[in-house]
């Protein structure tokens, strides 16, 4: 099927250096992001940090990976435009998407941690420490303004959705650059492309075919693996531990659910009606719900009748268990009562 032009830009395009003035823009404003969110993993120096406590540190802990995985999906898109061919819209118009999520976290963050600033959050531990991190944060803060300039100056592309054109995914993507990057294995290259077409058939194919268990099992796997590892580190009680993994699982699962869909990580042919996306629906809005609890619950612990002084893991298990089923229920109803995502008629 020939591909309408509008849908193609091709080699010569003055648009083209303005699209990757903005890719590599966001791709080095996140480099310099990670490299200011690792410093939570040195404590001596996070400790000075006026945004180490909540809810600023609940922002930091989650765009410290959200942005990289973000940052990922940017490059393997980015690393398959060539200047010397026509380039399809489409990935044009996700790679600037991924641009825009990355950017909006960052600034979220960004603007976290200036608001700490500005209220002397931590003040008692302000030493020079502090001052080397105020100084990245300015760094990162100036770079982020730049690119988020240039990608509100990025020309607007017509999207493809609506064109019969079967784009790839990301996931396809991603196998693609593996295929194309195999050379680096010498010798155990033909080995190793076996295992690729193996997982591309298999796993992936799995993985479009049921994207919002993928979603759950990626989601379990990041909790057991990042906040058990970290309970390990710190001794944690088991309660504790348990909340943790928790909540980590909600905020990866909202972010994967809701960025993966907005990027087109899994174009999947299964679509969800009725109660089924009602109960997704339900499922992110309590997520969402259970994170923000965790970020401001030092101002809602009279909701179980407890002081930030005197609550303990039960109080906090109720407190997240009781918001978290409260967003669930209401969210659920008011989606029945609208019949929304009913299914169409045939």
């Amino acid at each position: 099927m020939s591909v309408p032009s509008n849908y193609v830009m091709p080699v010569g395009d003055l648009r083209r250096p303005l699209i990757g003035r903005a890719a590599f823009g966001t791709l080095l404003a996140s480099a310099i992001f990670f490299v200011f969110t690792a410093m939570k993993q040195s404590s001596p120096v996070y400790v000075h940090a006026p945004w180490v406590n909540d809810p600023y540190d609940t922002v930091f802990s989650f765009t410290m990976f959200f942005v990289p995985l973000l940052a990922a999906t940017v490059l393997v898109q980015v690393s398959l435009c060539r200047k010397s061919e026509p380039l399809p819209t489409g990935r044009v118009v996700t790679i600037l998407r991924g641009c825009r999520i990355a950017l909006a976290a960052m600034a979220i963050e960004l603007l976290s941690a200036w608001v700490s600033v500005a209220l002397g959050a931590n003040r008692s531990q302000w030493t020079a420490s502090t001052a080397v991190l105020i100084a990245l944060l300015i760094l990162c803060s100036v770079v982020t303004g730049k690119a988020i300039a240039d990608v509100v100056r990025a020309p607007h592309l017509p999207n493809p959705d609506h064109v019969e054109v079967q784009e790839p995914d990301w996931l396809a993507d991603l196998v693609s650059v593996a295929q194309r990057e195999s050379h680096w294995l010498g010798p155990l290259r033909h080995r190793g492309l076996s295992v690729l077409g193996w997982t591309d058939r298999t796993v992936l194919t799995k993985v479009r075919r049921h994207p919002v268990g993928a979603s759950a099992v990626t989601s379990a796997a990041f909790a057991l693996t990042v906040f058990g590892w970290q309970a390990i580190r710190e001794r944690s009680l088991s309660s504790v531990t348990s909340l943790e993994m928790g909540l980590g699982f909600c905020g990866m699962f909202t972010f994967l659910v809701l960025a993966g869909a907005y990027l087109g990580v899994v174009r999947s042919s299964t679509r969800l009606y009725g109660g089924q996306r009602r109960a997704l629906d339900a499922g992110v809005a309590a997520s969402i719900v259970a994170t923000a609890t965790l970020a401001f619950r030092d101002t809602l612990w009279w909701i179980v009748g407890s002081t930030a002084t005197t609550a303990g893991p039960a109080q906090f298990a109720v407190l997240v268990g009781s918001t978290t089923l409260l967003a669930l229920v209401v969210v659920f109803t008011l989606e029945t009562l609208r019949r929304s995502h009913s299914r169409p008629a045939s």
